[in-house]
């Protein structure tokens, strides 16, 4: 269920489809980059991995289908997506920067570092 109560199928051909399934791609691309890095990993270069996949791949996939669906131009949906980067952005941060933390407490990295 979605916020004020939506849910179904109806929300993924509404103005809010694009971003909806954005999402699962957005969450590959980062989990798939942050693997590469992790055992070099730094919090700058998780920081710009959730913004390029997290906000900017999911704004402008998003924002160009909700265009589309109102029947408005694709450069009126960038420019509104524009009023979120800046929320978005500060959530990328403090989500690298609890995944370098639980990295940090992970079961898993203390076998890596005990073997």
């Amino acid at each position: 269920m979605l916020s004020g109560g939506r849910g179904g199928l109806s929300v993924l051909v509404g103005p809010s489809a694009g971003y909806l399934l954005s999402w699962p791609l957005a969450a590959f691309c980062i989990g798939y980059m942050t693997e590469k890095i992790w055992n070099h990993v730094k919090t700058w270069k998780v920081i710009i991995i959730n913004v390029v996949f997290g906000v900017l791949l999911v704004s402008f996939i998003g924002a160009p289908v909700m265009a589309i669906i109102t029947h408005t131009s694709i450069w009126a949906g960038l420019v509104g997506a524009t009023a979120f980067l800046p929320g978005d952005c500060i959530k990328a941060v403090i989500a690298a920067i609890i995944a370098l933390q639980l990295k940090a407490i992970s079961p898993l990295e203390e076998k890596m570092h005990n073997s």
